[in-house]
C-alpha cells in the first residue's frame, strides 16, 4: 500500500458512504419527502457515483485511475439514463414527491423505462457484464486497491447498501408497495437475479458496455418523449 497523503484519499471513501446511506432517506419508506425530492434522489446517485471515481484518482495508482476513467466514461450514460427514467415515472405519475407515487404494474406500463432502470441498476452495481471499472482479472478491483482499514470498510460497505438500495427501488417503481408481501418477493427475486447474472455473464469491453448503454439511453429518452407527448396505451 502507498503512503498517501492526499486528503482525498482519506475522505472519499467516507463521503461515497455517506451519499449512498443518505437515499435511505428517501427509499422506500420516505423518512425525508417533500417536492422534487426525486431530483435530489438523483444529485446523490451522481454525487456517490463522483466520490468513488474520485477514490480512485486520489489513491494514485495505474491500476485505481485506468478504472476510474472507465467509471467516468460510463458516467456519462448511465447516470443520465438514471435521470431519464426517474423523471419519466414521476412524468407519468403526475406526481411532485416519490412518498405521493402509486406505480401500478410500471413495467407493463412503461416498460422502455423499467428495461433502462434495471440496465442502470445492473451498471452502478458493478455487475457484470457491467463491471468493467473494476475488472478483478484485468486492473485488480481499480478504485480499492490502495485502500486498507477503515477506507476500505467505508468502499466495502458502500458496495452492500447501493444493492440494497436498488433492491429495494426496483420494486418500489415497477409494483408498488402497496401489497408487503409482493414487494419483498419481487425484492428477492431482484436478488436472485441480479446474483445468477454476476455468476453467469463475462465481461463486455469498455467500448461494448459504452455502446450498450448508449442504445439504452435512447430507449430511455423514446418512454420520456412518449409520455410527454401521451402516446400511452
Amino acid at each position: 500500500l502507498k503512503d498517501n497523503n492526499d486528503p482525498f484519499f482519506k475522505t472519499a471513501p467516507f463521503f461515497y458512504f455517506i451519499t449512498t446511506y443518505a437515499l435511505f432517506l428517501i427509499i422506500p419508506f420516505s423518512i425525508i419527502s417533500f417536492n422534487y425530492d426525486f431530483i435530489f434522489l438523483i444529485y446523490l446517485t451522481i454525487l456517490a457515483s463522483a466520490f468513488y471515481t474520485l477514490a480512485g484518482i486520489a489513491s494514485d495508482s495505474p491500476f485505481a485511475i485506468i478504472g476510474a476513467m472507465r467509471e467516468m466514461k460510463l458516467m456519462i450514460c448511465y447516470e443520465i439514463t438514471l435521470a431519464v427514467s426517474i423523471i419519466t415515472f414521476m412524468l407519468y405519475s403526475n406526481s411532485l414527491s416519490l412518498s405521493t407515487i402509486n406505480p401500478d404494474l410500471w413495467l407493463i406500463k412503461l416498460p422502455l423505462a423499467s428495461i433502462a432502470l434495471i440496465t442502470v441498476a445492473i451498471v452502478e452495481l458493478k455487475i457484470t457484464p457491467f463491471d468493467t471499472a473494476e475488472a478483478e482479472t484485468e486492473i485488480l478491483s481499480s478504485m480499492e486497491i490502495e485502500y486498507s482499514g477503515k477506507e476500505l470498510f467505508y468502499m466495502e460497505l458502500t458496495k452492500y447498501l447501493q444493492r440494497l438500495f436498488f433492491i429495494l427501488l426496483i420494486p418500489l417503481l415497477l409494483f408498488g408497495l402497496s401489497n408487503p408481501i409482493l414487494y419483498i418477493t419481487i425484492g428477492l427475486l431482484t436478488l436472485l437475479g441480479l446474483s445468477y447474472m454476476q455468476a453467469s455473464t463475462p465481461r463486455y469491453k469498455v467500448n461494448q458496455t459504452f455502446k450498450y448503454l448508449f442504445i439504452i439511453l435512447i430507449i430511455a429518452l423514446i418512454e420520456l418523449i412518449r409520455v410527454m407527448g401521451g402516446f400511452l396505451l
